[in-house]
């Protein structure tokens, strides 16, 4: 039997992809390599890093592609521009980001992880001329937390009990966030009037820190609530409590390759490599664990997303 490698460097049928329905129009049998240079982009913070790693690593190894290093662009409006005008190849977007900040701006909550994919695929395809690959069953989607003993005072477990405690007035916290998570549509304002406690914002002492900061801040008594994501190693380091987001105001965030519609016109062989990366990251341990060998042992990033790639046969 061939390993998935060589079928992917053969341009056989797709590998690791069967039951997911999310081929983005993938056939059976994939085109041969064509020369070209892809570059593969990525947000600032470790999982984004990472996932585009494993993109690049899988294209070397799979493809006669040129893959160049754009890592560690930009935020999700840099990285989507990029893409569209073609400046990189692609970047990992999460579903629940580009149905509710990408152009056009979806207010409608899809809570099917599959059916929210299948939404974002269309309006790329259609809206953008760019295509989205497999999505990772995983979801990496935002969430407050707190210490538990701030939980306990307060009795704040889940956003509604938030919202009635800042709502009667008490709003001598301190809650910390990434500056892009304060204006997004699907961030602060939105949660806030979703939950009803928009019109007490003004009254909340909020403080802008680098995302992968958050966790720390909280547990050194730098801040009582925070926003962070759901995949992050560092909620189980500090022990910190998730509050509940009882009334399901975030969507799932399944990553997956959007690419620009002319370099994967221009380079069919990037398919197969790069459908087969997201249904190995089948749950949140493993991009947890993952995410781990980053942010809380400091190792490369590359290094950790080509030892990934290996274990599962795509390199």
């Amino acid at each position: 039997m061939r390993t998935r490698r060589e079928l992917l460097q053969a341009g056989g049928a797709a590998v690791g992809v069967t039951g997911m329905g999310a081929t983005a129009g993938c056939t059976s049998v994939f085109g041969a390599t064509r020369s070209g240079t892809v570059k593969v982009s990525s947000a600032r913070y470790p999982e984004s890093i990472l996932l585009s790693y494993m993109a690049l690593e899988s294209l070397r190894a799979n493809t006669d592609l040129t893959v160049i290093d754009e890592t560690a662009l930009g935020g999700t409006p840099m990285n989507f521009r990029a893409t569209k005008d073609g400046e990189v190849g692609f970047y990992w977007m999460y579903t629940g980001g580009a149905w509710t900040t990408l152009p056009p701006i979806k207010d409608r909550v899809i809570a099917d992880p599959e059916k929210l994919y299948r939404a974002v695929e269309r309006k790329m395809q259609r809206e953008h001329d760019l295509v989205y690959l497999n999505r990772a069953p995983y979801n990496n989607t935002y969430i407050l937390v707190t210490t538990p003993e701030w939980a306990k005072e307060t009795g704040v477990r889940t956003m509604s009990e938030f919202a009635k405690h800042v709502n009667e007035g008490n709003t001598d916290f301190t809650t910390v966030m990434g500056p892009e998570f304060r204006t997004r549509p699907d961030g602060w304002p939105g949660l806030a009037a979703h939950y009803g406690f928009d019109k007490s914002l003004e009254t909340l002492n909020i403080r802008s820190v680098g995302p992968s900061l958050t966790y720390q801040v909280i547990a050194t008594s730098g801040a009582e609530v925070g926003v962070g994501f759901s995949t992050n190693p560092n909620i189980g380091r500090y022990g910190l409590q998730t509050i509940e987001d009882d009334k399901r105001f975030f969507p799932p965030y399944n990553p997956a390759p959007l690419i620009n519609g002319e370099t994967m016109a221009e380079n069919p062989a990037m398919r197969a490599p790069l459908n087969a990366i997201g249904p190995t990251l089948d749950d949140t341990e493993t991009i947890m664990r993952l995410n781990g060998e980053v942010s809380l042992k400091n190792r490369s990033p590359q290094t950790v997303a080509r030892e990934h790639l290996r274990a599962v046969g795509l390199l």
